[in-house]
C-alpha cells in the first residue's frame, strides 16, 4: 500500500469534501458527498493493499442507494494507476445533484475533473502531505447525531469527540481559487481560521502518526512526546516541538540518548544540515534517530551472549557497558569492563592493573582483536580469549604457589615458560634429590607439559628408583586432563619412591584446609572423597565445589 499516494489523494478530497479517517486509519475514510437541509449523502472509501493499481472500494450509504439505485461510475470503470480518487467523488456528486434537480437548485458551476498532473510528483517542486486526523467514527452511521467540525473540541488530538482536524477543516487553509463554493458548508459552520491548525504542521503530525506512538505535551498540537521502542526493555521518550516548522524543531534528547549520540544536533544529519527553505519532514529526523538507536538491539543480543557464558551485570547509567566476572583457580575472582558502544567495531576493554599483569599482553594484541571482522566477529570472542589467558596465567601462578608450599627450590622463567623444581626425599637407605625441568606449552593446560629429569645420570646406580620414577610419569600423563596439576605428579612420585607421600586436596592442592587449617590426612583431618573417582578433597573444599559447580572438579561427575 502506497501511503504517500493515499495522503496525496486525501489532500485532494479534503479541499472539496468533508471526510474523516475511521479510527485514525488513513486507508479508511468516511464523509458525505452532498447535503441538503434535511439529509447527508454519506460515503465510505477504503484503499486496498494493491492501490493504486486498483480503485478504492466505495461503500454507498442508504441515502445514495435509495436516490440512485443501481448505477456505475465511469471513473471507476476506466480506472488506471494514474487516476484521481477525488474525480470519482465529483462524478458521484454530479449524479446526486442531477437526481435532485427537480427538488433543489443546482450550482451553475459544473464539475471539471482534476487534471492528473496535479497529483503527480513532477508537478510540484515540493511535496505536500495532508493527514486527516479525526479518529472518531459516528456510531452506527447516525448522521443526525454527528457533531460537525464547527461543533468540535478545539484540541488537535481530542479523542472523545470529533476533532477539528477533519478533512473538511483543511478547506479553510486552501487557496480561494481552489475552493468549490457549492461543496462548502455555510460560513457560520466554519471555525475561525486563527484556530485552525497549520496545514504543514498537520501534515507533519500525520506522517508521524503513521509510524510512531505519541501524545501531546501541552496545548500546542505540534509539541509532542514521541515513543521510539528499540527493544522490549528500551523505549525512548523524545520530546519534540516543531510549532515553528519549517524552522528547525526543538528536540529535548534524554541523557541516555546523548550518551550514545553525544550531541544529536551534530551527529544527526537531518538536524545538522536543516534548511528552512527546503526542510525535511519531522518524521525523517525520527527515522535517522531510530536508526542510530537501533544498534542497541544488537548490543542487547551481544550482551546476552556474554552473559550466557560469564557472570556479568550492566554498568549503571550505561546502555552498552558490562562488568564481567572471571572465576579462576583457587576460587579467585577477577573483573573486567567491556563497553560495546563501538559495535560492530571491536569493544573497549577496561582491565585492572592486576588483570593486565596476569594476561601479560595489551588487549589490542589479542588474536580476537587483531583478527576482528566487522559484522562477523563478536565481543564474546575477546572475552573468551581474555578468560583463557587469565586461566592459563593464573593457573601457572597457582601451580607455582602450590609447589612452593611443598618444595623449597622453585624457579620459573616466564619468557621461556620453563619451570625448574628441585625435589628432595628421604628413603630407607639414603636421601635423594631430583632436579626436574618442566616445559609448559603455549596451550597449557590444554596440552601436556614436557618433564625431564636433569640429573638422571645420578640415578644410574638406582635402577628401581629410575623405573619407579618413569612409571610415575607414565601413570600421570596417561590420565592427563586440563584439570591435572604438576603437584599431582610430584605427589605420585613421592608415593612410589619416598617413605612419606604428600597428600593434597585435588581442588585446592594444599595439605591444610584453607577453611579450617586441618590436614587432609591424619587423625584429626578434614577429608572427603569423590564417590566416582575417589580423589581426595578437604571436606570444606568438596562442599564448596558441589555448591558452586554441582559436580567433582576433577572427573566432572
Amino acid at each position: 500500500m502506497d501511503k504517500k499516494r493515499i495522503l496525496k489523494e486525501a489532500q485532494g478530497i479534503a479541499r472539496d469534501f468533508s471526510f474523516w479517517m475511521v479510527s485514525g486509519n488513513i486507508a479508511h475514510l468516511y464523509g458525505y458527498v452532498h447535503q441538503t437541509p434535511d439529509r447527508k449523502y454519506e460515503l465510505e472509501i477504503k484503499f486496498e493493499e494493491d492501490f493504486p493499481n486498483t480503485p478504492p472500494q466505495m461503500i454507498y450509504h442508504d441515502e445514495i442507494k435509495e436516490l440512485l439505485g443501481d448505477f456505475q461510475l465511469n471513473n471507476i470503470l476506466n480506472w488506471t494507476s494514474d487516476s484521481i480518487v477525488v474525480n470519482i467523488i465529483h462524478e458521484l456528486k454530479a449524479k446526486i445533484e442531477d437526481a435532485l434537480e427537480p427538488k433543489e437548485e443546482i450550482s451553475e458551476k459544473e464539475f471539471t475533473p482534476i487534471e492528473e498532473e496535479q497529483i503527480s510528483d513532477s508537478s510540484s517542486e515540493k511535496e505536500e502531505y495532508l493527514t486527516p486526523d479525526l479518529e472518531v467514527y459516528p456510531p452506527d452511521y447516525q448522521t443526525d447525531e454527528y457533531i460537525t467540525p464547527s461543533e468540535s473540541n478545539n484540541d488537535l488530538f481530542y479523542t472523545e469527540q470529533p476533532s477539528i482536524n477533519s478533512l473538511e477543516s483543511y478547506e479553510a487553509l486552501s487557496d480561494d481559487e481552489s475552493k468549490n463554493e457549492s461543496n462548502q458548508p455555510s460560513a457560520e459552520s466554519l471555525i475561525d481560521e486563527t484556530e485552525q491548525p497549520n496545514l504543514e504542521l498537520t501534515t507533519e503530525l500525520g506522517l508521524i502518526q503513521q509510524e510512531y506512538a505519541y501524545d501531546q505535551r501541552g496545548s500546542k498540537g505540534a509539541d509532542i512526546n514521541v515513543y521510539i521502542t528499540i527493544t522490549l526493555t528500551n523505549t525512548f521518550i523524545i520530546p519534540i516541538d516543531f510549532t515553528h516548522y519549517p524552522e528547525r524543531p526543538v528536540v529535548a534528547f534524554p541523557d541516555e540518548v546523548k550518551k550514545i549520540l553525544r550531541d544529536p544536533y551534530k551527529t544527526l544529519n537531518t538536524l545538522r544540515e536543516w534548511s528552512s527553505k527546503k526542510p525535511p519532514h519531522i518524521v525523517d529526523v525520527l527515522h535517522e534517530l531510530e536508526k542510530k538507536l537501533f544498534f542497541i538491539k544488537e548490543i542487547e543480543i551481544q550482551s546476552k551472549k556474554i552473559s550466557g557464558e560469564y557472570q556479568s551485570e550492566k554498568i549503571p547509567n550505561s546502555l552498552t557497558a558490562l562488568k564481567v566476572h572471571l572465576m579462576t583457580y583457587g576460587f579467585k575472582e577477577h573483573t573486567m569492563v567491556i563497553d560495546l558502544e563501538s559495535y560492530p567495531n571491536p569493544p573497549v576493554i577496561d582491565l585492572s592493573s592486576e588483570l593486565q599483569q596476569i594476561i601479560q599482553i595489551s588487549t589490542t594484541e589479542l588474536d580476537a582483536y587483531k583478527n576482528w571482522k566487522e559484522n562477523e566477529s563478536e565481543p564474546v570472542e575477546i572475552v573468551r580469549e581474555i578468560s583463557w589467558l587469565v586461566d592459563k596465567n593464573s593457573r601457572i601462578n597457582f601451580e607455582i604457589d602450590l609447589l612452593k608450599d611443598h618444595y623449597k627450590n622453585i624457579k620459573y622463567e616466564p619468557s621461556t615458560a620453563i619451570l625448574h623444581v628441585e625435589m628432595k626425599g628421604k628413603m630407607k637407605t639414603e636421601d635423594l634429590t631430583f632436579e626436574f625441568q618442566i616445559n609448559l606449552p603455549i596451550d597449557y593446560p590444554m596440552k601436556m607439559p614436557e618433564v625431564k629429569v636433569v640429573n638422571e645420570f645420578e640415578l644410574e646406580a638406582h635402577e628401581k628408583i629410575k623405573n619407579d620414577l618413569h612409571a610415575s610419569f607414565d601413570d600421570f600423563f596417561k590420565e592427563w586432563t586440563p584439570f591435572s596439576y604438576l603437584v599431582d605428579l610430584f605427589n605420585l612420585i613421592s608415593k612410589k619412591i619416598f617413605e612419606v607421600s604428600v597428600v593434597s586436596c585435588v581442588i585446592c592442592h594444599k595439605i591444610e584446609c584453607p577453611s579450617c587449617s586441618k590436614k587432609i590426612a591424619g587423625d584429626d583431618n578434614c577429608h572427603a572423597e569423590c564417590p566416582h573417582c575417589n580423589r581426595a578433597y578437604h571436606r570444606h573444599c568438596w562442599e564448596q565445589t558441589i555448591q558452586s559447580f554441582g559436580k567433582c572438579g576433577f572427573c566432572l561427575r
